[in-house]
């Protein structure tokens, strides 16, 4: 008989999604993070002296973001400083929110008092 556990390790319960950016001309399919991965980019993003949206977009855009046809990541580090220098704010923002989103971290994932350990998104995007 099986274990539980094992079950449980076995379910596929990350969240993929496909979403299109016809201003860059591609569709981007969206996986949500490991709680892992979040957690450590909570405590990245909380340890940074400037707790920028920079930093968190360059995070979740390497983790959640992939080529649907390779399942290859879309970007890594290097990417990083020329995505958010060169392409436009709002494309990236929106890309990142829905990164955000299906990793559970978007506006409606707040609590009621107002408090995550990652801010609301409103705080993040200020």
């Amino acid at each position: 008989m099986s274990r539980l556990a094992d079950k449980i390790r076995q379910s596929d319960d990350r969240v993929v999604e496909i979403i299109d950016v016809p201003e860059w001309d591609v569709k981007i399919e969206l996986r949500s993070m490991t709680a892992l991965q979040r957690s450590l980019m909570q405590v990245e993003w909380a340890d940074t002296e400037e707790q920028s949206a920079a930093v968190l977009y360059q995070t979740v855009l390497q983790h959640c973001c992939f080529d649907p046809d390779t399942g290859d990541q879309v970007f890594n580090e290097e990417d990083s400083e020329w995505i958010l220098a060169e392409k436009s704010a709002q494309d990236v923002d929106r890309v990142a929110q829905a990164c955000l989103k299906v990793s559970g971290l978007s506006a409606d994932s707040i609590d009621e008092s107002g408090k995550d350990s990652l801010g609301s998104v409103e705080e993040i995007q200020s």
